[in-house]
């Protein structure tokens, strides 16, 4: 099985070199199941991708060799894995196209995720400017002065009022 290729090679030059797991795994930091697994090339149980690649080079410079291999095994590997997980896309011919340019039904149509970013954005943008027209309202409401009752108010000095100056020069 290809997955076992780069664990293979891994194991093969552990070997040569007469370097027992224990050893590895304390020099590398790596637990001894770990390296079996990553021996049997049994991606599955291990930790994701990026954390392999720096196991295999932590692995390859305490044995003495050099990363490229392996990590290429490797990337033969993963790449192999996307392709399998990906859902195929048809080959249409030229005659083909023709045919089916009235079929409704798009022949690579976009994931849902792409689809739902543009309308989060759009519900992101109105809900913004909505808390923007709230707080400008009720801005606006409390930074209003009105008068207190009787403030503000000025009184004509009428017939039937005495203002207290003169009230007190005549008497």
């Amino acid at each position: 099985m290809e997955t076992a290729n780069f664990g293979t090679f891994l194991r093969e030059e552990r070997e040569r070199r007469q370097i027992s797991l224990a050893v590895l795994s304390q020099s590398t930091k790596l637990s001894v199941s770990s390296l079996k697994l990553m021996e049997a090339g049994n991606l599955d149980d291990l930790p994701p991708d990026v954390f392999v690649r720096g196991f295999i080079r932590s692995y390859a410079k305490t044995i003495g060799i050099p990363s490229n291999e392996p990590l290429g095994l490797l990337d033969q590997v993963l790449s192999e894995r996307r392709r399998a997980a990906a859902p195929p896309v048809a080959m249409v011919t030229r005659s083909q196209r023709r045919s089916t340019s009235d079929s409704p039904l798009p022949l690579d149509p976009q994931p849902e995720d792409e689809v739902q970013a543009p309308r989060r954005g759009i519900g992101l943008a109105v809900f913004v400017i909505i808390v923007l027209l709230i707080a400008t309202i009720t801005l606006s409401l409390f930074l209003r002065q009105q008068p207190q009752s009787g403030e503000g108010l000025s009184l004509e000095d009428g017939a039937g009022e005495v203002s207290p100056l003169s009230a007190s020069r005549s008497g």
